[in-house]
């Protein structure tokens, strides 16, 4: 990481900064990550990683289907490299000629819109995604990260020839590393909520040496606000093993300064393991509770939404 690297900074993007970055990332690794929570407990995660080196490289996409938080369907594919289409004007994944994520701004409504569509009958999903709060990116000690923080979502499931009709709510983040970024980072704890009119996003990024770097990003109305990371308290309250190794359960997050005022619990209710190739990766269904203060105005928090937890090696 550079020198002049000063913390997190975000910034505004284009619909073309979600584009596959082939072509300026050489030796990187990209990954596209979108999850759905739905009014029918139902809840979904959808993945693409790309490992790019010069004309080769590797793609494994992720299919998870989930009812009252426990898993119920999963769908992991590696298809040829060659088989895989991305544009740089605008964000495509188009993988044995099938679009699997697509975006564009719609003409009239000038709405980003997504459309998702992975698996097939027996298990997967097809979901319309409208952007609500304003997106951002930024670059941390991991890579580049770019967010999109909550999405309108309505769509289908399909599990085990059925069709089950969803409308809830979701988010979607771009990762860019380089190949060797997990021998300068051991990992990260990521998570996000949505509460009436704001969206708190949250982030530790675990240096291989020193402290951690912490983030935070509220977005209300059409701002987001970069917290300092001075003022966010991350507590780890209680730690697990787990595939023999330690990681955090039960946490909290206090912020407390003239731009938010948050006291937030969270507790698992459901955790999910995944391997990939030099990654060890937790999903959590978190219960999140406690109270937010911006501009004055306090609302209560009571949600459930998706967790992660990665470490390398």
């Amino acid at each position: 990481m550079s020198d002049k690297y000063k913390g997190f900074q975000p910034k505004e993007i284009t619909i073309s900064d979600d584009a596959w970055q082939k072509k300026t990332n050489f030796f990187h690794i990209e990954t596209w990550y979108f999850d759905g929570i739905f009014s029918n407990n139902y809840s979904v995660v959808a993945l693409v990683n790309v490992l790019t080196a010069g004309n080769i490289g590797f793609i494994q996409t992720g299919c998870y289907i989930y009812k009252d938080t426990e898993l119920v369907f999963i769908k992991r594919e590696r298809p040829p490299y060659r088989k895989l289409y991305g544009p740089n004007k605008r964000p495509l994944i188009r993988i044995n000629n099938r679009d699997i994520i697509s975006g564009k701004i719609d003409e009239k409504s000038k709405n980003w819109i997504y459309n998702i569509s992975m698996g097939d009958k027996d298990g997967g999903f097809d979901l319309n995604l409208t952007k609500t709060f304003k997106p951002f990116k930024g670059r941390h000690q991991l890579g580049n990260w770019l967010v999109i923080p909550h999405f309108n979502i309505n769509g289908v499931i399909h599990l085990h020839g059925k069709d089950i009709d969803v409308v809830g709510h979701g988010y979607h983040d771009h990762n860019a590393y380089l190949i060797f970024a997990p021998v300068l980072s051991r990992g990260y704890h990521f998570g996000k909520v949505p509460i009436e009119m704001f969206n708190i996003t949250w982030a530790r990024v675990m240096k291989r040496f020193g402290s951690e770097e912490k983030l935070l990003v509220l977005n209300k109305d059409d701002e987001f606000i970069n917290i300092n990371p001075k003022d966010i308290n991350f507590i780890i309250e209680k730690q697990i093993k787990n595939r023999g190794k330690l990681i955090p359960y039960n946490s909290s997050i206090v912020v407390d300064n003239n731009k938010l005022k948050l006291k937030l619990k969270m507790e698992p209710i459901n955790l999910d393991y995944i391997r990939m190739p030099t990654i060890n990766y937790w999903r959590y269904h978190i219960k999140y509770t406690g109270e937010i203060e911006v501009d004055s105005k306090v609302s209560k928090i009571n949600q459930i939404d998706i967790a992660e937890f990665l470490r390398f090696f």
